[in-house]
């Protein structure tokens, strides 16, 4: 009777226990953050992605990818698989959202692109899912890259290339901190190398850019000719 009393006594211990495991297994370090926003355009010149068209085409602009905690060299991911994002919580950020953050692909909704970012990225923040999407909307807000590119120099043509330096110096210029590009291959045009994404280092609050080290980042196969596509309708 009185081992079956011990486990008892040492089985509630581990139920309460529990919930406590559970919430210090959310809390994630991680060294910054990367806000990174994508060349509308290129994402959707880049095989295997299928865009949605019709009513009207994709923003020709940059659109928000997503706000990733990072170390320099990884990613933490699914943080917390049990907290699925509550369309309630955004509820009042839905229409900048929509704006800033949608999906451009045709079998893809807005609210299911950014559940799966919230699931992936948000819950390894350590910010509420409120809070998570506020930050992004805010950083997005705080730089604006293709006036940026534009006083620079740097515009989209359909014929126009430039350097990796010229952009990067351009966006260097503008926003005060070193950024990090990603390019990728049009597979329809003869595999051009298309600008397709701007990654910016910023703090653990997600309120701020910062300064980071985090060269394996920069990927472009050609970067003396690098093309920022226009969209040839809809303009």
């Amino acid at each position: 009777m009185a081992v079956k009393k011990t486990m008892k006594v040492v089985f509630s211990l581990v139920l309460l226990l529990l919930p406590l495991a559970s919430t210090s297994a959310v809390e994630v370090k991680f060294d910054f953050m990367y806000f990174v926003q994508q060349w509308a355009p290129s994402y959707c010149s880049t095989a295997p992605h299928e865009c949605e068209y019709e009513p009207r085409p994709p923003p020709n602009n940059f659109t928000i990818r997503g706000l990733w905690p990072s170390y320099e060299e990884w990613r933490p991911e699914y943080c917390n698989i049990s907290d699925r994002l509550d369309p309630g919580q955004i509820e009042d950020l839905v229409n900048p959202l929509n704006q800033s953050w949608p999906s451009l692909l045709r079998n893809e909704t807005n609210l299911e692109l950014w559940s799966h970012e919230w699931e992936k990225h948000g819950t390894c923040s350590n910010l509420s899912q409120h809070g998570y999407f506020a930050a992004a909307l805010a950083l997005d807000t705080l730089t604006n890259l293709t006036g940026i590119l534009a006083d620079g120099g740097v515009v989209p043509s359909d014929e126009k290339t430039y350097t990796l330096g010229e952009i990067s110096d351009a966006l260097a210029r503008g926003t005060g901190f070193t950024t990090y590009l990603r390019c990728s291959q049009d597979e329809r045009n003869y595999g051009e190398t298309l600008l397709y994404e701007v990654l910016q280092c910023v703090d653990r609050s997600g309120e701020r850019l910062v300064n980071c080290t985090a060269p394996w980042v920069t990927r472009c196969l050609d970067p003396d000719k690098i093309k920022i596509p226009a969209w040839f309708y809809g303009q």
